[in-house]
């Protein structure tokens, strides 16, 4: 498996500022867990079946962070498979594991230093991205969705949460956003993608049921 999908919404989600963007916000602290699950799906981890999610493989040893994901995944005698990802997308602890195993990732590759802000009781690290390995996805994206007709399922992955995170706006125009929304609709009719888009509308559907509600509650 990869974490291409997580570590590139971090890289263009995640800011400079002292605190970090994505945990300061729950919609993006939903969409990395979104991107988690996208990796999960495509390296052959995870899959959608009549009953919901069902774990089909152990992690290997680098990607032992996730565990207690695909653990929360697994607790069908306590959770329905909703329920299960409910607390996923929601548990403040189980997005910084995922926020911090990902931000290792990137550090480990240098497309990202560390700081550590300090409390009086909890310290948490936050990963900010390095301008060039921004620039790199940027380009990439621009490479293969608005230069081609054909996308890789982690580009159109990483384009849909970018689109749901409101991020996309601050790295393309509104023509450039057009354009992709279009190719990303396009490739939906391509029978190589169905099981893909399967999944991935699931999740959507789900995690916007999740904002909406926790929406509603605070307002």
């Amino acid at each position: 498996m990869k974490s291409d999908i997580s570590e590139m919404y971090l890289l263009l989600n995640e800011t400079d500022g002292n605190r970090s963007a994505i945990m300061r916000s729950m919609r993006k602290r939903a969409y990395l867990s979104a991107s988690v699950l996208f990796d999960l799906q495509l390296g052959g981890i995870i899959k959608l079946t009549d009953k919901g999610m069902q774990v089909i493989a152990p992690l290997s040893k680098d990607y032992g962070f996730l565990n207690p994901v695909l653990d929360i995944l697994n607790d069908r005698e306590n959770k329905s498979s909703k329920n299960s990802l409910r607390h996923v997308v929601l548990n403040r602890k189980i997005n910084r594991i995922v926020y911090d195993g990902i931000g290792e990732k990137l550090l480990f590759k240098n497309k990202a230093t560390k700081t550590s802000s300090r409390g009086l009781i909890f310290s948490h690290d936050k990963y900010i991205p390095r301008a060039d390995a921004k620039k790199l996805v940027v380009n990439q994206i621009k490479a293969e969705l608005l230069g081609s007709n054909t996308a890789s399922l982690e580009n159109i992955a990483l384009v849909a949460n970018l689109s749901r995170s409101r991020t996309l706006k601050n790295y393309f125009d509104k023509d450039q956003r057009a354009q992709l929304t279009q190719q990303v609709k396009d490739l939906r009719h391509n029978p190589e993608y169905e099981t893909f888009f399967k999944f991935a509308k699931w999740v959507d559907d789900f995690i916007t049921a999740i904002i909406v509600a926790a929406s509603s509650s605070h307002g």
